[in-house]
């Protein structure tokens, strides 16, 4: 090829990256817009499946958790980043990816039996994503790993460990987009709850899902995320950013709690938050919020805790917790709720945070 027809090929090379590095800040720019449930199911499905060109900063992740109604839980991870290379839990790992959907990522996954975590490990597989046949392939340790379907129905199969079907979840909200969009930065992303039934580890499961799919060009951070599940099928929820590893500062705060009973979402509006953890034998989360017209406490008890840490491109660590609730008291103008009211609950609490880089 002569010099001229390499200059001309490059230019285009650059101009056909610059086109998708730009679908994929209109993609986080449309889930933002969006803000609640007011997404439809081709553009859900089209964001679950298919896999963006990412820009410096650019990170892509799918993060499925299952809450059992025994008190088992399980999390699979699929994450990828901007750059060549990173270290994730002290094993090097590579990314690239192609223009048919097939890339190199990192896969990861943990299964607590209500007693004992079981680390699946973490895997540095070639991953084919497809939005056309709605499934994502790959490994995890030495087990096929395949997600698919369409809204509200999936089903995941991680060789002879996990075979799950999920369906058309319980709640008047079962899916919803939101996001940040703050030039040149922003993050967006989908939640999807469903029921789940089938096998984890030989034995039956019966719960309910949180899928999630996350796009963003950001800096790594510091933030506090949980879910739990009541046996009577209340749900309460929170996620909070913070300015750094200890801060007790935070920011851009959602916490809502799904009553059942009543069939209603009850979402504080600018809450006043305070968290604490107490580490002794095992680690305890008391979080503290209220706004205008609701107070709510509730006490974690974590029995079982994961790390991950990643180093490239800035650092990131993840302390996974599966807890239970030791104490829950909700006060609304109109009652108040509190854990005998609920039933016994399982779920997750999430204590990250990082440090940027490029």
């Amino acid at each position: 090829m002569r010099i001229t027809e390499r200059v001309i090929s490059a230019k285009k090379c650059v101009r056909d990256k610059m086109r998708k590095i730009r679908r994929t800040y209109t993609l986080i720019r449309e889930l933002s817009s969006i803000d609640g449930d007011n997404i439809n199911r081709k553009f859900l499905d089209r964001v679950m499946f298919s896999v963006e060109t990412l820009p410096p900063l650019g990170k892509e992740y799918w993060w499925l958790l299952f809450f059992g109604r025994d008190g088992r839980q399980m999390m699979v991870l699929v994450y990828r980043k901007f750059g060549r290379t990173m270290v994730f839990n002290g094993q090097n790992v590579v990314f690239w990816k192609t223009e048919h959907g097939a890339f190199r990522a990192v896969t990861t996954s943990w299964i607590c039996d209500g007693k004992e975590l079981h680390d699946l490990g973490v895997t540095n597989p070639v991953i084919v994503s497809s939005n056309r046949v709605k499934a994502l392939v790959s490994r995890i340790s030495d087990q096929k790993l395949i997600f698919k379907g369409k809204f509200p129905e999936y089903e995941l199969e991680i060789g002879d460990l996990v075979h799950l079907k999920m369906t058309e979840g319980n709640s008047s909200e079962n899916k919803c987009a939101y996001g940040v969009y703050l030039p040149p930065f922003g993050a967006g992303w989908i939640d999807i709850f469903t029921n789940a039934e089938g096998t984890v580890m030989g034995k039956e499961f019966v719960g309910t899902a949180h899928l999630q799919k996350v796009v963003g060009v950001m800096p790594y951070g510091s933030f506090h995320w949980a879910r739990v599940v009541f046996q009577n099928n209340s749900i309460f929820s929170f996620f909070c950013l913070k300015t750094g590893e200890k801060s007790t500062r935070y920011f851009h705060i959602s916490m809502n709690f799904y009553d059942h009973h009543a069939r209603k979402y009850i979402r504080f509006r600018k809450p006043r938050l305070k968290i604490s953890e107490k580490k002794e034998r095992i680690t305890t989360w008391n979080i503290e919020g209220r706004d205008e017209e609701n107070e709510l406490r509730i006490v974690l008890v974590s029995y079982a805790e994961k790390k991950f840490t990643m180093h490239g491109g800035g650092s990131q660590t993840y302390i996974e917790y599966a807890v239970t609730p030791a104490e829950f008291m909700l006060k609304t103008k109109d009652k108040t709720i509190t854990l005998k009211d609920l039933g016994e609950g399982i779920g997750s609490f999430e204590d990250a945070y990082g440090s940027p880089g490029f």
